[in-house]
């Protein structure tokens, strides 16, 4: 549970603009399974028979430096395997890690062949400076894939600075 929790949080972050690398660190970072993954919410519901976990209420999970925070976290596993087969976070998603920010009304990690994290109205993903504004952003985490989509009304809005160049001055 903790590596796929970390999965989720870790994956949700791969909004750089160098997402291989972004993949690599995350690949990296599973692979450093020692770190625990702490939840704190205001409500827990265990139903154990159904494999189901509703965490309500100022749901925060921390693990090392990356953080998401919701105000309810329905955590499903597979009652075979024991695997988690999908956690879904609703309302106020914000997941944070370092210098980066991803923030939507719902987030669902789904724990398919290719790992897929989606992010769910008003979707929006800091990096820095960089932004991207969508209705939906979907990302496939072993794939190293995103697609990012709005309705007709809105656009993808997306910004992106430029890279310095190492040497290079600030101006």
């Amino acid at each position: 549970m903790k590596k796929i929790i970390f999965c989720f949080l870790m994956s949700s972050l791969f909004f750089t603009f160098n997402m291989r690398a972004q993949a690599t660190n995350i690949k990296q970072q599973l692979s450093k399974n020692n770190l625990p993954v702490h939840i704190t919410a205001n409500q827990l519901k265990a139903f154990y028979k159904k494999g189901l976990y509703e965490f309500i209420g100022n749901v925060k999970a921390v693990r090392g430096d990356t953080t998401l925070t919701s105000e309810r976290m329905n955590i499903q596993k597979d009652l075979n395997t024991g695997e988690i087969d999908t956690i879904t976070c609703i309302n106020n998603v914000v997941i944070t890690q370092k210098d980066k920010k991803a923030t939507a009304d719902k987030a669902i990690y789904e724990n398919t062949k290719y790992g897929k994290i989606t992010l769910i109205g008003h979707a929006v993903v800091l990096s820095g400076k960089n932004i991207i504004k969508s209705d939906r952003i979907v990302y496939y985490i072993d794939k190293d894939y995103a697609i990012s989509q709005s309705d007709n009304k809105r656009r993808v809005n997306v910004i992106i600075y430029p890279t310095k160049k190492k040497g290079e001055k600030n101006e």
